[in-house]
């Protein structure tokens, strides 16, 4: 695991199926090196498959939102949830 932060309990990376660690390492490589949210959502994998989804279109020119604002709306609420990260 990347690091030993997180409060909810994480998939086995081991445990994987071969899709998602195929799309764990496509997560390393373009969007974090921390491993506690894939994992975590990936006891779920349907629930994982979504978010995924979701951040494919909200970080591509598949969207019309303006970057900015998506990193404003992440800092905000990373602040209101008092993250620890």
């Amino acid at each position: 695991m990347a690091n030993d932060y997180g409060y909810l309990p994480k998939a086995d990376p081991d445990a994987l199926p071969e899709d998602l660690k195929r799309r764990k390492e496509i997560w390393f490589e373009k969007a974090y090196k921390d491993d506690n949210l894939f994992l975590t959502l990936a006891n779920q994998p349907e629930v994982l498959s979504m978010f995924l989804d979701w951040t494919s279109f909200i970080y591509t020119d598949r969207s019309s939102l303006d970057p900015a604002l998506v990193e404003l709306c992440r800092i905000r609420l990373a602040h209101r949830n008092h993250c620890v990260h």
